[in-house]
């Protein structure tokens, strides 16, 4: 028996590229930091505000919880080699997932959103850099909520929201 494949480069993929999917980044960045597994994280937007920093109240939310994201981000729009140079392409909405898998479509089996992932992992989904989704993907409750022109609790509620599941996420990729 093989030893599992571990995704190394993964994609976060949300519509401005300034409050979900960096948050998503950052959020796991952080938890797989010093754990023994080389990833990559990164994120991109379908309709990215390209080369803005990310909102100030994804930057608020990382700050209250100790995360570095000093490093300059800037939002980039999502590319076709962006999709097919990650091992795992993760959407937070359907139409993110959808909008990846078109700009790059021999990427397909590598391109979920991360309801779709957490739902696959916390079932004892086994760890391969292209999880096997069964489930019926075009549902209303794979969306996760952009907090965009929302009070600043919109981005706790974001967090809260993702919190778990980047939890299971990492540990999935810690094996």
């Amino acid at each position: 028996m093989s030893a599992p494949v571990v995704p190394t480069r993964i994609l976060f993929v949300c519509t401005g590229n300034i409050c979900r999917s960096p948050m998503a980044q950052y959020f796991l960045a952080d938890r797989v930091r010093g754990g023994g597994v080389e990833v990559s994280v990164g994120s991109a937007g379908t309709a990215a505000l390209t080369d803005h920093p990310m909102h100030v109240q994804t930057e608020r939310v990382l700050r209250e919880r100790g995360i570095d994201s000093t490093d300059e981000f800037r939002a980039r729009y999502l590319t076709a080699d962006l999709v097919a140079g990650a091992d795992l392409v993760i959407g937070l909405s359907r139409e993110h997932r959808d909008h990846a898998t078109a700009a790059a479509p021999m990427s397909w089996r590598r391109v979920v959103t991360l309801r779709e992932l957490d739902a696959y992992i916390a079932g004892g989904g086994a760890l391969t850099s292209t999880p096997q989704i069964a489930a019926d993907r075009n549902r209303d409750d794979l969306d996760i909520t952009d907090p965009m022109h929302k009070p600043p609790a919109a981005f706790d509620t974001l967090a809260a929201e993702l919190d778990p599941m980047i939890d299971r996420l990492a540990g999935w990729l810690r094996g």
